[in-house]
């Protein structure tokens, strides 16, 4: 009896890959372009069970504008249609907020501002009450990249560029002003040398009589930084700051003496003055001859080589010296004037230091950024919470950060791993002190609504950065991390959403999964072990003139879901799309085997056509 299975596959037939345990209503479609209605009658009509409605308009938005969709152009009616929609045709939704808002931090053009974060919270706001309205639940995707970092600081095994290690740039926040600083590790700064002389430590002097100075790079400060427990960057910038001190210290000191011998200067010519004022209420000559010997002394006095000038002096010396006065007194307030520059110039680099509250004024940028973004993803997912609550939501409203640029912070899996626990910790640490939940409770609660979208092609494009042994294959190698990495998040409960796409490791093209090598196979394995059941989101992008977008959920369902049923392509659709697959042949096999052997004694009765072999 001829044996037909669950699948559509023959006995000869090559599957694309190992078998793997899912359907094709585990794997939906992304539209994030376009009227979100007008995008899910699409989708329906090509069968999707799950689609991503998103956009990518912020601010005002337009309708009209395929770029310009916001959720503010989405009114009641048409929320209410799309939710209907789903509900009659049995098809689960989520929701992508503008792919136009990048990362939580605030990072403005030379500063951070909370201003900037605020308004990208905004739009993740409005996405949420899209999501609430049309969804009913479920995750809000939205995009990481707190701030641009080298590759080469994201793990030991890449690299942007040779020695990208030694030369990239380290940041600073200034966490008063939110201004950053940036250093790069390839300068060094010079130390004093010092040895001890009877238990104290004195500079070193050379054979010449000049102290000692060595010059201190990045490396010194990382040794530093494993004594002290403080980042090297950090101890970079106050060895910085400490040397821009020492200089505002000593331009302080010398304008100080400066203006003091300035000041002892004027109150000696203004001395004189007096002294010549008073004598001339007496003798009016004996007035100009004192004026004159003072002038003199005070060196007032035009040179004799100025016949003119030193006529015009003799004729009324006391005007001279009264000119002098004023020259004395300006010179004094010139010293005054840079002696307080100098000095507000060392408070401002002491108090660079320490802020006015104690605490630590500089951070690393790293450091400042994460916490400024997890703080504000857990108030998002307080928000959610919030409007869940107040709607009666049975699913939970989830906020989903999605791993995007290779080359900013929360691109690698293990910084995505760091926001969300830090971004998780921050939303229970609030529900414990201000809504009194126990510590149990307020965990659970914060990792149910705060879960990372992984992208799979966003993660192969590390492939380009990717370092590999010498005599090792690069492709085998990249594989092994990438499966080592996605299954750390998976053992520590991070990913919630699948964005799945295709591309060469060089950029995020949206292939058709498939067609290029991100490591598909690799993730859908560890997923299925994982035990995780949430839908794969299928991102279209690539397709091409006469082209359907739907054709990348196809192509996924061939791919993925394992059935030749689903063909791509601008072709018609015959027998030979089911019998050769995806990825196999076109045309009907020759011969059969296996269960649908007609004689399995016999080879010559088992060709389709029943032509015995001559």
């Amino acid at each position: 009896m001829v044996n037909f299975g669950t699948d559509y596959w023959n006995g000869m037939s090559k599957k694309p890959i190992e078998q793997i345990n899912l359907s094709t209503k585990d794997i939906g479609v992304s539209m994030g372009i376009g009227d979100p209605w007008v995008n899910l009658k699409s989708a329906v009509t090509a069968g999707a069970n799950h689609v991503e409605l998103g956009f990518m308009g912020v601010g005002r938005g337009s309708i009209n504008q395929p770029t310009g969709v916001t959720p503010g152009t989405i009114g009641k009616e048409k929320r209410e249609d799309i939710r209907q929609m789903a509900k009659i045709n049995d098809v689960t939704l989520s929701t992508h907020a503008s792919a136009n808002i990048t990362g939580f931090a605030g990072m403005g053009e030379k500063r951070f501002d909370q201003a900037v974060a605020t308004e990208s919270m905004k739009e993740v706001k409005r996405a949420i009450d899209f999501a609430a309205d049309t969804a009913e639940g479920g995750p809000i995707v939205v995009h990481t990249g707190e701030f641009p970092r080298g590759i080469s600081e994201a793990g030991k095994e890449f690299e942007a560029y040779p020695d990208e290690e030694r030369k990239a740039m380290l940041g600073l926040v200034d966490t008063q002003t939110g201004e950053i600083t940036a250093i790069t590790r390839d300068i060094t700064l010079p130390k004093l040398e010092t040895e001890n002389v009877n238990g104290i430590n004195v500079p070193k002097v050379d054979k010449d009589g000049n102290y000692v100075y060595k010059d201190w790079g990045y490396k010194d400060f990382k040794d530093e930084e494993k004594k002290t427990n403080i980042p090297a960057e950090k101890l970079f910038y106050q060895a910085y700051l400490d040397k821009e001190r020492l200089r505002a210290s000593a331009e302080e000191k010398r304008w100080s003496q400066q203006a003091e011998e300035a000041k002892k200067a004027y109150d000696l010519v203004m001395k004189k003055v007096s002294s010549v004022k008073e004598l001339e209420k007496k003798n009016k000559k004996g007035a100009d001859y004192a004026a004159m010997i003072y002038a003199e002394e005070m060196q007032i006095a035009p040179s004799k080589a100025d016949y003119k000038e030193h006529k015009k002096f003799l004729e009324n010396p006391q005007e001279y010296l009264e000119k002098g006065l004023k020259l004395y007194k300006k010179s004094y307030n010139h010293a005054l004037e840079n002696f307080e520059a100098a000095g507000r110039q060392r408070v401002d680099v002491e108090n660079r230091f320490k802020s006015k509250d104690g605490k630590e004024r500089i951070q690393p940028l790293k450091e400042y950024a994460i916490e400024e973004s997890a703080k504000n993803i857990a108030q998002l997912g307080l928000y959610a919470m919030a409007v869940e609550k107040k709607r009666g939501l049975k699913k939970p409203l989830s906020i989903s950060p999605e791993n995007v640029f290779a080359e900013r912070y929360g691109g690698h899996p293990q910084e995505l791993k760091e926001l969300i626990l830090k971004s998780r910790k921050a939303m229970a640490t609030e529900l414990v002190s201000k809504q009194k939940y126990s510590q149990k409770q307020a965990e659970k609660m914060a990792e149910e609504r705060i879960k990372a979208t992984f992208d799979i092609g966003h993660a192969n494009i590390w492939r380009k950065y990717f370092k590999t042994e010498e005599g090792k294959d690069s492709d085998v190698e990249f594989k092994k991390w990438f499966s080592k990495q996605v299954k750390d998040l998976m053992d520590n409960k991070i990913i919630g959403h699948v964005h799945m796409a295709d591309n060469f490791g060089y950029a995020d093209e949206h292939l058709t999964p498939g067609q290029g090598n991100a490591p598909i196979e690799e993730f859908m394995k560890e997923f299925k072990k994982a035990g995780l059941k949430d839908k794969i989101i299928v991102e279209p992008g690539a397709q091409g003139e006469g082209e359907n977008i739907m054709n990348t959920m196809l192509g996924a369902w061939a791919k993925v879901a394992g059935s030749p049923m689903y063909r791509v392509g601008n072709v018609s659709k015959s027998w030979t799309d089911i019998e050769g697959s995806y990825f196999g042949r076109t045309f009907s096999s020759s011969y059969m085997a296996g269960g649908y052997l007609i004689n399995p004694k016999s080879q010559e009765d088992n060709w389709w056509s029943g032509v015995p072999l001559e």
